[in-house]
Protein backbone atom coordinates (compact mmCIF):
# COMPACT_ATOMS: atom_id res chain seq x y z
CA UNK A 1 0.00 0.00 0.00
CA UNK A 2 2.90 2.65 1.25
CA UNK A 3 6.33 3.29 -0.13
CA UNK A 4 9.05 2.70 2.70
CA UNK A 5 10.38 6.30 3.28
CA UNK A 6 7.99 9.37 4.43
CA UNK A 7 8.68 12.82 6.32
CA UNK A 8 6.29 14.98 8.04
CA UNK A 9 7.10 18.50 8.84
CA UNK A 10 7.51 21.19 9.92
CA UNK A 11 6.45 21.71 13.73
CA UNK A 12 6.17 19.66 16.96
CA UNK A 13 5.73 21.11 20.56
CA UNK A 14 4.00 20.68 23.38
CA UNK A 15 0.02 21.35 23.16
CA UNK A 16 -1.68 22.18 26.92
CA UNK A 17 -5.51 21.59 27.16
CA UNK A 18 -8.26 23.40 29.11
CA UNK A 19 -11.75 22.16 29.43
CA UNK A 20 -14.43 24.94 28.24
CA UNK A 21 -16.74 23.79 31.40
CA UNK A 22 -19.19 26.01 33.10
CA UNK A 23 -16.36 27.66 35.40
CA UNK A 24 -14.61 28.80 32.15
CA UNK A 25 -17.66 29.83 30.19
CA UNK A 26 -18.65 31.80 32.87
CA UNK A 27 -15.77 33.49 32.79
CA UNK A 28 -15.85 34.00 28.90
CA UNK A 29 -19.08 35.64 29.02
CA UNK A 30 -18.73 38.06 32.21
CA UNK A 31 -15.14 38.88 31.11
CA UNK A 32 -14.78 42.45 29.04
CA UNK A 33 -13.68 41.30 25.50
CA UNK A 34 -11.96 43.56 22.71
CA UNK A 35 -11.22 43.12 18.92
CA UNK A 36 -7.52 42.53 18.31
CA UNK A 37 -5.98 45.10 17.20
CA UNK A 38 -3.01 42.99 15.54
CA UNK A 39 -2.17 39.46 14.35
CA UNK A 40 -0.43 39.09 17.68
CA UNK A 41 -3.31 38.74 20.66
CA UNK A 42 -1.95 40.88 23.38
CA UNK A 43 -4.67 41.19 26.04
CA UNK A 44 -7.22 38.90 27.78
CA UNK A 45 -9.61 41.05 26.69
CA UNK A 46 -8.76 40.08 22.97
CA UNK A 47 -8.05 36.46 23.63
CA UNK A 48 -11.66 36.28 24.90
CA UNK A 49 -13.01 38.11 22.19
CA UNK A 50 -11.77 35.41 19.98
CA UNK A 51 -12.92 32.87 22.11
CA UNK A 52 -16.33 33.55 22.45
CA UNK A 53 -16.59 33.94 19.17
CA UNK A 54 -15.42 30.60 18.45
CA UNK A 55 -17.72 29.11 20.24
CA UNK A 56 -20.42 30.49 17.63
CA UNK A 57 -18.63 30.07 14.14
CA UNK A 58 -16.36 27.48 14.71
CA UNK A 59 -12.33 27.59 16.51
CA UNK A 60 -9.20 29.01 14.77
CA UNK A 61 -5.49 29.37 15.69
CA UNK A 62 -3.89 32.72 16.82
CA UNK A 63 -0.69 33.85 17.69
CA UNK A 64 -0.09 35.56 21.14
CA UNK A 65 2.62 37.44 23.18
CA UNK A 66 4.79 36.03 25.87
CA UNK A 67 2.98 38.24 28.32
CA UNK A 68 -0.30 36.88 26.85
CA UNK A 69 0.54 33.09 27.94
CA UNK A 70 2.19 34.10 31.02
CA UNK A 71 -1.48 35.61 31.99
CA UNK A 72 -3.03 32.64 30.71
CA UNK A 73 -0.42 30.49 31.81
CA UNK A 74 -1.08 31.60 35.39
CA UNK A 75 -4.67 31.43 34.94
CA UNK A 76 -5.10 28.23 34.13
CA UNK A 77 -2.09 26.36 35.50
CA UNK A 78 -3.20 23.12 36.09
CA UNK A 79 -3.80 22.04 32.51
CA UNK A 80 -3.36 18.67 30.49
CA UNK A 81 -0.34 18.16 28.31
CA UNK A 82 0.56 16.37 24.92
CA UNK A 83 2.71 16.27 21.89
CA UNK A 84 1.52 18.42 19.15
CA UNK A 85 2.54 20.24 15.84
CA UNK A 86 1.63 19.77 12.53
CA UNK A 87 4.64 17.48 11.74
CA UNK A 88 3.78 15.17 15.08
CA UNK A 89 0.20 14.91 14.23
CA UNK A 90 0.65 13.71 10.44
CA UNK A 91 4.03 11.53 11.87
CA UNK A 92 2.16 10.25 14.44
CA UNK A 93 -0.97 8.67 12.18
CA UNK A 94 1.75 7.10 9.90
CA UNK A 95 3.49 5.77 12.74
CA UNK A 96 0.31 4.19 14.35
CA UNK A 97 -0.26 2.68 11.07
CA UNK A 98 2.99 0.65 11.40
CA UNK A 99 5.18 2.88 9.28
CA UNK A 100 8.34 4.55 10.37
CA UNK A 101 8.28 8.10 9.51
CA UNK A 102 11.00 10.91 9.76
CA UNK A 103 9.94 13.74 11.51
CA UNK A 104 10.92 17.29 11.60
CA UNK A 105 11.31 19.01 15.44
CA UNK A 106 12.97 22.45 15.03
CA UNK A 107 13.30 22.31 19.07
CA UNK A 108 14.85 19.45 20.65
CA UNK A 109 14.33 19.91 24.24
CA UNK A 110 14.32 16.94 26.97
CA UNK A 111 10.80 16.74 28.36
CA UNK A 112 9.61 17.04 24.65
CA UNK A 113 12.01 14.14 23.03
CA UNK A 114 11.77 11.96 26.15
CA UNK A 115 7.69 11.93 25.50
CA UNK A 116 8.24 11.57 21.86
CA UNK A 117 7.12 8.53 19.89
CA UNK A 118 10.12 6.24 18.34
CA UNK A 119 10.49 8.61 15.37
CA UNK A 120 13.03 8.88 13.26
CA UNK A 121 14.66 12.35 13.56
CA UNK A 122 17.59 13.94 11.49
CA UNK A 123 20.70 14.68 13.42
CA UNK A 124 23.87 16.06 11.47
CA UNK A 125 23.66 13.71 8.14
CA UNK A 126 22.32 10.58 10.20
CA UNK A 127 19.18 9.00 11.84
CA UNK A 128 18.76 9.05 15.65
CA UNK A 129 15.98 8.49 17.82
CA UNK A 130 13.97 11.42 19.29
CA UNK A 131 16.12 9.98 22.69
CA UNK A 132 19.43 10.04 20.89
CA UNK A 133 18.63 13.77 19.39
CA UNK A 134 17.99 16.06 22.52
CA UNK A 135 19.43 19.44 22.40
CA UNK A 136 19.03 20.30 26.01
CA UNK A 137 19.14 23.95 25.70
CA UNK A 138 16.55 24.26 23.26
CA UNK A 139 13.40 26.16 24.87
CA UNK A 140 9.83 24.15 25.24
CA UNK A 141 6.71 26.27 23.38
CA UNK A 142 3.93 25.48 24.25
CA UNK A 143 0.06 25.57 22.38
CA UNK A 144 -2.49 26.68 24.89
CA UNK A 145 -5.71 25.03 23.74
CA UNK A 146 -9.39 25.34 25.02
CA UNK A 147 -11.94 22.70 23.77
CA UNK A 148 -15.65 22.83 23.57
CA UNK A 149 -18.50 20.55 22.61
CA UNK A 150 -21.46 21.64 20.98
CA UNK A 151 -24.57 22.81 23.38
CA UNK A 152 -26.83 24.75 22.40
CA UNK A 153 -28.91 25.25 25.58
CA UNK A 154 -25.13 27.11 26.88
CA UNK A 155 -24.54 29.19 23.23
CA UNK A 156 -22.01 26.74 22.02
CA UNK A 157 -23.06 26.31 18.83
CA UNK A 158 -19.98 23.92 17.66
CA UNK A 159 -17.77 21.54 18.75
CA UNK A 160 -13.98 22.23 18.17
CA UNK A 161 -10.66 23.88 19.89
CA UNK A 162 -9.16 27.06 20.05
CA UNK A 163 -5.49 27.46 19.81
CA UNK A 164 -3.58 30.20 21.10
CA UNK A 165 0.09 29.81 19.97
CA UNK A 166 3.52 31.65 21.72
CA UNK A 167 6.12 30.12 19.44
CA UNK A 168 8.90 31.57 17.90
CA UNK A 169 9.27 28.58 15.83
CA UNK A 170 5.90 29.27 13.90
CA UNK A 171 6.33 32.90 14.15
CA UNK A 172 9.90 34.11 12.77
CA UNK A 173 10.13 30.41 10.86
CA UNK A 174 12.34 28.61 13.00
CA UNK A 175 12.77 25.55 10.88
CA UNK A 176 14.83 21.85 11.50
CA UNK A 177 17.26 22.36 8.68
CA UNK A 178 18.30 18.64 9.23
CA UNK A 179 15.29 17.18 8.17
CA UNK A 180 14.98 19.58 5.73
CA UNK A 181 18.44 17.86 3.92
CA UNK A 182 17.14 14.44 4.14
CA UNK A 183 13.69 14.92 3.35
CA UNK A 184 14.04 16.40 0.12
CA UNK A 185 15.85 14.33 -1.31
CA UNK A 186 14.73 11.10 -3.11
CA UNK A 187 17.38 9.28 -2.20
CA UNK A 188 15.87 9.10 1.63
CA UNK A 189 12.49 10.37 1.24
CA UNK A 190 9.47 8.77 -1.44
CA UNK A 191 6.84 11.34 -0.43
CA UNK A 192 7.45 14.86 1.99
CA UNK A 193 3.72 15.92 3.70
CA UNK A 194 4.36 19.45 4.87
CA UNK A 195 1.78 21.51 7.21
CA UNK A 196 2.82 24.79 6.63
CA UNK A 197 4.24 27.67 8.99
CA UNK A 198 1.15 29.28 8.68
CA UNK A 199 1.29 31.37 12.00
CA UNK A 200 4.87 32.97 9.89
CA UNK A 201 4.79 36.93 10.47
CA UNK A 202 4.60 38.66 7.63
CA UNK A 203 7.58 40.56 8.28
CA UNK A 204 9.30 36.99 8.19
CA UNK A 205 7.77 35.39 5.26
CA UNK A 206 10.80 35.30 3.45
CA UNK A 207 11.80 32.43 5.55
CA UNK A 208 9.33 30.41 3.34
CA UNK A 209 12.47 31.02 0.77
CA UNK A 210 14.73 28.67 2.21
CA UNK A 211 12.12 25.46 2.09
CA UNK A 212 12.14 26.36 -1.65
CA UNK A 213 16.06 26.14 -1.45
CA UNK A 214 15.68 22.70 -0.46
CA UNK A 215 12.87 21.57 -2.64
CA UNK A 216 13.95 23.25 -5.69
CA UNK A 217 15.88 20.39 -6.83
CA UNK A 218 15.68 17.22 -9.50
CA UNK A 219 15.93 15.15 -6.75
CA UNK A 220 13.02 15.88 -4.74
CA UNK A 221 10.00 13.33 -3.19
CA UNK A 222 7.01 13.84 -4.35
CA UNK A 223 5.74 16.29 -2.07
CA UNK A 224 2.29 17.53 -0.46
CA UNK A 225 1.65 21.20 0.90
CA UNK A 226 -1.10 21.22 3.93
CA UNK A 227 -2.27 25.02 3.95
CA UNK A 228 -3.13 26.58 7.55
CA UNK A 229 -5.04 30.05 8.81
CA UNK A 230 -3.42 32.10 10.33
CA UNK A 231 -1.22 34.86 8.65
CA UNK A 232 -2.95 34.99 4.97
CA UNK A 233 -0.05 36.96 3.61
CA UNK A 234 2.47 34.29 4.30
CA UNK A 235 0.19 31.90 3.13
CA UNK A 236 -0.65 33.19 -0.26
CA UNK A 237 3.25 34.16 -0.72
CA UNK A 238 3.67 30.08 0.32
CA UNK A 239 1.50 29.55 -2.69
CA UNK A 240 3.06 31.32 -4.58
CA UNK A 241 6.26 30.52 -4.37
CA UNK A 242 5.30 26.22 -4.26
CA UNK A 243 4.03 26.77 -7.62
CA UNK A 244 6.43 29.04 -9.14
CA UNK A 245 9.16 26.93 -8.26
CA UNK A 246 6.82 23.85 -8.91
CA UNK A 247 7.67 22.37 -5.18
CA UNK A 248 4.72 20.22 -4.63
CA UNK A 249 2.06 17.84 -6.33
CA UNK A 250 -0.24 17.87 -3.88
CA UNK A 251 -2.38 20.77 -1.63
CA UNK A 252 -4.71 20.35 1.08
CA UNK A 253 -6.75 22.35 2.89
CA UNK A 254 -9.85 22.49 5.18
CA UNK A 255 -12.96 23.95 3.28
CA UNK A 256 -12.08 27.55 5.07
CA UNK A 257 -9.16 27.85 3.54
CA UNK A 258 -10.40 26.41 0.50
CA UNK A 259 -12.89 29.37 0.76
CA UNK A 260 -10.05 31.88 1.68
CA UNK A 261 -6.96 30.96 -0.42
CA UNK A 262 -9.00 29.21 -3.98
CA UNK A 263 -11.57 32.12 -3.45
CA UNK A 264 -14.30 30.14 -3.82
CA UNK A 265 -17.76 31.81 -4.27
CA UNK A 266 -19.38 30.36 -0.71
CA UNK A 267 -18.65 27.65 1.61
CA UNK A 268 -20.92 25.83 -0.58
CA UNK A 269 -19.97 22.74 -1.47
CA UNK A 270 -20.59 22.98 -5.43
CA UNK A 271 -18.56 26.86 -5.47
CA UNK A 272 -15.76 24.47 -3.36
CA UNK A 273 -15.65 22.23 -5.97
CA UNK A 274 -15.37 24.64 -8.73
CA UNK A 275 -12.72 26.29 -7.00
CA UNK A 276 -10.34 23.37 -6.54
CA UNK A 277 -11.12 22.32 -9.96
CA UNK A 278 -9.42 25.79 -10.99
CA UNK A 279 -7.18 25.78 -8.38
CA UNK A 280 -5.21 22.67 -9.35
CA UNK A 281 -4.98 24.40 -13.18
CA UNK A 282 -3.80 27.71 -11.97
CA UNK A 283 -1.34 26.25 -9.58
CA UNK A 284 -0.02 23.26 -11.89
CA UNK A 285 -0.75 20.63 -9.41
CA UNK A 286 -1.65 16.74 -9.51
CA UNK A 287 -4.10 16.91 -7.12
CA UNK A 288 -5.91 19.39 -4.58
CA UNK A 289 -7.98 17.69 -1.47
CA UNK A 290 -10.11 19.35 0.67
CA UNK A 291 -11.51 18.35 4.32
CA UNK A 292 -14.43 19.63 6.91
CA UNK A 293 -16.54 17.63 9.64
CA UNK A 294 -18.66 16.82 6.85
CA UNK A 295 -17.20 15.56 4.10
CA UNK A 296 -13.59 15.29 1.90
CA UNK A 297 -12.88 15.68 -1.91
CA UNK A 298 -10.13 15.56 -4.22
CA UNK A 299 -9.82 17.06 -7.47
CA UNK A 300 -7.00 15.15 -8.91
CA UNK A 301 -4.72 13.59 -12.14
CA UNK A 302 -4.23 10.50 -10.10
CA UNK A 303 -5.70 7.07 -10.20
CA UNK A 304 -9.41 7.64 -8.76
CA UNK A 305 -9.49 4.19 -7.05
CA UNK A 306 -6.47 5.24 -5.09
CA UNK A 307 -7.88 8.81 -4.22
CA UNK A 308 -11.48 6.91 -3.03
CA UNK A 309 -8.79 5.07 -0.81
CA UNK A 310 -7.20 7.63 0.20
CA UNK A 311 -9.65 9.80 1.42
CA UNK A 312 -11.59 6.78 2.90
CA UNK A 313 -8.30 5.72 4.98
CA UNK A 314 -8.13 9.60 5.82
CA UNK A 315 -10.99 10.04 7.59
CA UNK A 316 -11.32 6.40 8.91
CA UNK A 317 -7.70 7.16 10.64
CA UNK A 318 -9.18 11.10 12.01
CA UNK A 319 -11.82 9.39 13.36
CA UNK A 320 -10.46 6.81 15.00
CA UNK A 321 -8.23 10.07 16.74
CA UNK A 322 -11.54 11.07 18.11
CA UNK A 323 -12.51 7.95 19.78
CA UNK A 324 -9.26 7.91 22.06
CA UNK A 325 -6.47 6.91 19.71
CA UNK A 326 -5.54 5.37 16.01
CA UNK A 327 -4.32 2.09 16.15
CA UNK A 328 -6.80 0.96 18.82
CA UNK A 329 -9.95 2.44 16.77
CA UNK A 330 -9.45 1.74 13.44
CA UNK A 331 -12.07 -0.96 13.55
CA UNK A 332 -14.64 0.85 15.65
CA UNK A 333 -14.88 3.33 13.13
CA UNK A 334 -16.58 1.06 10.30
CA UNK A 335 -19.53 1.11 12.92
CA UNK A 336 -20.35 4.78 13.62
CA UNK A 337 -22.79 6.69 11.34
CA UNK A 338 -21.61 8.98 8.07
CA UNK A 339 -23.09 12.35 7.14
CA UNK A 340 -25.66 12.68 4.67
CA UNK A 341 -22.92 14.00 2.05
CA UNK A 342 -24.00 11.62 -1.04
CA UNK A 343 -20.84 10.42 -2.99
CA UNK A 344 -19.21 11.20 -6.26
CA UNK A 345 -16.96 9.46 -8.49
CA UNK A 346 -16.53 11.35 -11.85
CA UNK A 347 -14.37 12.79 -14.38
CA UNK A 348 -14.74 16.53 -14.45
CA UNK A 349 -12.31 18.69 -17.05
CA UNK A 350 -10.16 16.27 -17.49
CA UNK A 351 -9.77 15.49 -13.59
CA UNK A 352 -11.27 12.94 -11.60
CA UNK A 353 -13.57 14.33 -9.04
CA UNK A 354 -13.89 11.57 -5.51
CA UNK A 355 -16.53 13.11 -2.82
CA UNK A 356 -16.91 11.23 0.58
CA UNK A 357 -18.84 11.58 3.65
CA UNK A 358 -17.41 11.62 6.61
CA UNK A 359 -17.88 10.15 9.94
CA UNK A 360 -19.82 11.62 12.72
CA UNK A 361 -18.80 10.63 16.21
CA UNK A 362 -21.28 12.78 18.44
CA UNK A 363 -18.82 11.99 21.80
CA UNK A 364 -15.48 13.08 20.47
CA UNK A 365 -12.64 12.79 23.36
CA UNK A 366 -9.88 14.23 20.88
CA UNK A 367 -10.69 17.47 19.24
CA UNK A 368 -7.14 18.74 18.08
CA UNK A 369 -5.10 17.55 15.56
CA UNK A 370 -7.62 16.06 13.24
CA UNK A 371 -6.90 17.90 10.26
CA UNK A 372 -3.07 17.12 10.08
CA UNK A 373 -4.53 13.33 10.91
CA UNK A 374 -6.36 13.43 7.46
CA UNK A 375 -3.97 14.92 5.77
CA UNK A 376 -0.94 13.11 6.63
CA UNK A 377 -2.95 9.83 5.89
CA UNK A 378 -4.47 10.63 2.66
CA UNK A 379 -1.61 12.34 1.44
CA UNK A 380 0.55 9.15 2.07
CA UNK A 381 -1.73 7.32 0.22
CA UNK A 382 -2.35 9.60 -2.74
CA UNK A 383 1.00 9.68 -3.63
CA UNK A 384 2.26 6.56 -3.09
Amino acid sequence: MFPKNFATGLYSNWDSFIDVDDKVLEWVKKTNKTRPKSIVLKTIDEALYTLDKALIEGGKEFLISEGLYSKLDSIFKSRRRALGGNGFHMGRALYELGLDPLVSYPCRPSNLMMESPNFKIAFKGEVKTPKEAIRESDPEYDHIIFEFKRDLKKGIMNTGRQIFSWDLMSSMGIFDYDFLERASDSNFTDVLIIGYAHLLLPDHKGKTDEIIEYLDNPRRPKIHFELGRGSEESVRYAMKKFSDKNCSESWGMNEDECFTYLEAESLDLRDLIDAAIEGVKIYGLKRICVHSADFAFSVSKYDIKKELDALEMGCTVATALTLGSIKDNLDKVKSLPRSDIKPVKRTVNGYNLCLIPTFVNDEPRILTGLGDTFAGTQAAMALS
